[in-house]
């Protein structure tokens, strides 16, 4: 592709609020939030690659990069062909990819990654009952036992301690979210306007 999407990477653990707090963002004028996970649960269970993604989401696992990326990047297409998504104005935020160290070395010809909100609690049980509480709610296969969240938990570790190292400590922005959430959204919001000023306003 010629331009490349100015990006906003999302990073946190299963429970840490990327859903809410992208879409959050992804209502402010001039902003779009691209959720993988959602991405993946809308797939049609009778296609192959619905098959496949659910069966990984069961097992607490990660869709493999090739597909992930091949089906990202044809929804970021059409967005664009819509007209949902414009390249020269709006600012992407991106959940879920890249997941791996391999998908942000693939995804180098796709995104201009100007922040990294990594968003973080540093207790794993407040992160358990939140999902537990999210399962309840919205049927979520992928949030109703315990062993499948700690396993979510542990793949999530390795994979973004690996994927993070690809990008320059200058550009990651930890959040603690076991704090408030109008402090959540305060620190949100204030290392998106102190990296980009009214460049998106």
């Amino acid at each position: 592709m010629d331009t490349l999407y100015r990006t906003v990477l999302l990073f946190g653990p299963p429970g840490a609020g990327k859903g809410t707090w992208g879409g959050i963002l992804g209502s402010i004028p001039g902003f779009l939030h691209f959720a993988s996970g959602d991405m993946f649960r809308s797939l049609p269970l009778d296609s192959e690659l619905g098959k496949m993604a659910l069966e990984c989401i069961r097992r607490g696992e990660l869709v493999p990069d090739e597909q992930a990326l091949g089906l990202w990047r044809e929804q970021m297409r059409n967005m664009v062909t819509v007209g949902r998504f414009n390249v020269d104005k709006h600012l992407l935020i991106l959940d879920g990819v890249p997941r791996t160290l391999a998908q942000s070395e693939m995804v180098e010809s796709d995104l201009d990654v100007r922040l990294i909100l990594f968003l973080d609690c540093p207790d794993r049980d407040v992160l358990v009952q939140r999902l537990y509480g999210r399962a309840l709610v919205e049927h979520r296969v992928d949030d109703a036992r315990e062993d499948i969240i700690r396993r979510r938990f542990k793949v999530y570790d390795e994979q973004t301690n690996a994927t993070l190292s690809h990008y320059p400590d200058d550009l990651v922005v930890r959040v603690d979210v076991s704090q408030p959430p109008h402090k959540i959204l305060l620190d949100i919001c204030r290392a998106i306007y102190d990296r980009f000023g009214v460049e998106v306003a």
